[in-house]
């Protein structure tokens, strides 16, 4: 894809982490690991559309099917629906970026253990043209910046899909006792990070990424 947009702003760091389901507490492996290939020969991760689309898995994924025997199948998903997939033992193993999501998670004994694995960050994109004033107004305050979105009625894209990226921006509106929901300018995808930067790049408005998948 041509990126026509720009990163803006800079918000926290995150970290993925990686669980391993199935084996205790509420879950169970579901039968299609089970029927025709055991445990042993293949697992099921459940991962985010952003780690998919940053091309790690692709990396890396060969080096461990080859060196520990086990296919790896992969579902890309939401964050929000992969720890649903554990908890309805359709995984094994989960890579999101929720923590406060993955603690529960495991607290409720759907998981066995959870690592810090990885780390990213979120930007904001734009359009170069900026329309709302962020780099000017806002600097690096994620919360300023889209509450000038706001204010101004500047297009924004949002995954709206249950992931760690779409629950770190609804944080930030919730910080800002904003209901960008309310207004006409703010549009949900419903999709992965990759097809809602393309929207944003058609629609030339602002949305939330991580920096892998917009790098990438």
């Amino acid at each position: 894809m041509k990126k026509k947009l720009i990163s803006i702003v800079l918000t926290s760091m995150v970290a993925g982490a990686i669980f391993l389901s199935g084996c205790s507490g509420k879950t169970e492996l579901s039968n299609s690991t089970t029927n025709k290939e055991t445990a042993k020969d293949s697992i099921i991760l459940s991962t985010t559309t952003s780690t998919q689309d940053s091309g790690l898995l692709d990396y890396i994924l060969p080096d461990f099917e080859k060196k520990e025997g086990i296919k790896v199948k992969v579902v890309a998903v939401g964050t929000g629906k992969a720890l649903q997939m554990g908890k309805d033992g359709e995984a094994d193993v989960l890579l999101v970026h929720a923590k406060a999501d993955e603690e529960k998670f495991v607290s409720e004994g759907y998981g066995v253990v959870r690592h810090d694995v990885m780390y990213n960050d979120f930007i904001l994109l734009g359009p170069k043209s900026d329309p709302a004033g962020i780099v000017k107004n806002a600097g690096k305050d994620m919360g300023k910046a889209l509450k000038l979105i706001a204010d101004s009625g500047q297009v924004f894209i949002s995954r709206g899909d249950d992931s760690g990226t779409d629950k770190k921006e609804k944080s930030i509106w919730k910080e800002k006792k904003i209901d960008p929901s309310k207004g006409k300018w703010y549009v949900q995808t419903g999709q992965g990070m990759g097809e809602t930067l393309k929207v944003a790049d058609e629609k030339q408005g602002y949305t939330i990424a991580d920096r892998s998948t917009y790098i990438k």
